[in-house]
């Protein structure tokens, strides 16, 4: 740089202008990043209406459970939703908004068949209930149910669907209250 000043000038230009590129870049990654919807699962802003919205359907669905009422109860599901039923039931996924609805009508006709009154038929309190929101418009809620004879584990794969939180996914299991001596 000694002796020819307009060297010395280029190349603090040459690394300003480096450094301003590397600056841009870096700015630009930053933002990508943060605007990326799954940088974070749900911003909090959102997480209050979203969890609001998202005990509503939990009760909507269990409501329409305990009525047997088909048509509130499918109406929770999403079109391409899938469930996993506890034994008895069969024990394969039942995929489809359709084929949900009809295995749904012969557990409620059963349900039905013995019943001493109602609806409701049943008054179901989910137990421990979970909402874990999560990156691109989903989230999990879990819950149990309790009665005598057995524990009924429900987890449910939610999706948010044009603003309505729809069930994606139903995976259900039952597992047998222990025995005191058991505890």
């Amino acid at each position: 740089m000694a002796g020819k000043p307009e060297q010395g000038c280029r190349f603090q230009i040459s690394f300003l202008a480096q450094m301003i590129n590397k600056s841009c870049i870096v700015t630009a990654i930053a933002f990508l990043t943060v605007s990326s919807p799954f940088a974070f699962a749900i911003e909090p802003e959102n997480q209050s209406a979203d969890r609001t919205a998202i005990e509503a359907l939990t009760r909507k669905f269990l409501r329409a459970f305990e009525d047997l009422d088909i048509q509130q109860f499918v109406a929770c599901f999403a079109d391409d939703a899938s469930v996993f039923f506890p034994v008895p039931e069969p024990r394969e996924r039942v995929n489809g908004k359709h084929a949900i609805q009809q295995r749904f009508e012969r557990v409620f006709a059963s349900i039905r068949s013995t019943a001493k009154s109602g609806p409701p038929f049943y008054h179901l309190t989910p137990e421990e209930l979970s909402i874990q929101l999560m990156p691109g418009q989903t989230a999990v809620v879990s819950f149990h149910l309790r009665n005598q004879e057995r524990i009924a584990r429900r987890t449910l794969v939610l999706v948010n669907t044009n603003g309505q939180w729809l069930i994606l996914h139903l995976h259900t299991s039952n597992v047998p209250v222990a025995a005191k001596s058991d505890r």
